[in-house]
């Protein structure tokens, strides 16, 4: 499947093809708005993200064009918004065909739910349930890496698995207290059943526990955790 991103910033894209390459979405991206409109047509995107932060006055011509030409069900439309886009703009978004809107940078469950929920009701996605599986078995799933900070291999509990990342409770909190969001861990082992992987990823929050998102976690890595997900759900 296709998808169309427009936006400038570089880490927008980061995290969108972070967040929806395991659902099976090559993306495609554009700089500027009027060379994207040029080429809607011809690559008829099963889904098309806006950046309304980039874009603040012409993110409405840009759903309205693709409106006329394609159905909710033909391309999703999710808008991409900072804290600066109103209750207003919302309310024109959902008006004019937006079917989801999330924050730019993507970084939150509420986000990641939001467009499970939008995919598989009008992409014949799998449910959001079918994307993940809570306080999933020790025995069958087990996680540690390396504190770049210190050399220290960290061990604990996976909370929570998805296609895109995990929730981990480290055994001993303090001893990754320091470590910040947008951290990357280059040394990570994913056990999932008798499938050892080595996966990268990048800290989304600390908290008590860890929110991870994979990072490019690669062909084998996605299908065993699919695998298993559907094994569960």
């Amino acid at each position: 499947m296709k998808a169309l991103l427009i936006a400038e910033t570089d880490t927008t894209e980061t995290a969108l093809v972070r967040r929806i390459s395991p659902w099976g979405f090559d993306c495609i991206r554009y700089r500027s708005a009027l060379k994207a409109l040029d080429n809607i047509p011809e690559i008829a995107p099963d889904a098309v993200f806006i950046s309304a932060v980039d874009f603040p006055r012409h993110w409405k011509t840009l759903v309205q064009f693709i409106r006329a030409d394609a159905s909710r069900n033909e391309s999703v439309i999710v808008l991409l918004i900072n804290e600066r886009f109103t209750a207003e703009d919302a309310d024109k978004a959902v008006y004019i065909g937006v079917q989801a809107i999330i924050g730019e940078a993507m970084d939150s469950e509420t986000d990641e739910r939001r467009l499970a929920d939008v995919f598989s009701r009008y992409r014949a996605l799998p449910s959001e349930a079918a994307q993940s599986v809570e306080a999933p078995d020790s025995e069958r799933v087990t996680f540690l890496f390396t504190n770049p900070l210190n050399g220290m291999i960290v061990t604990g509990k996976v909370e929570r698995l998805s296609m895109t990342g995990l929730r981990f409770r480290p055994d001993v909190p303090s001893g990754t207290a320091e470590l910040v969001s947008g951290e990357i861990l280059e040394q990570c082992s994913l056990k999932v059943d008798k499938a050892i992987m080595h996966v990268r990823c990048q800290i989304r929050k600390n908290a008590n526990s860890l929110l991870l998102d994979f990072l490019n976690p690669g062909e084998r890595a996605v299908s065993v955790i699919s695998s298993f997900i559907g094994g569960i759900a």
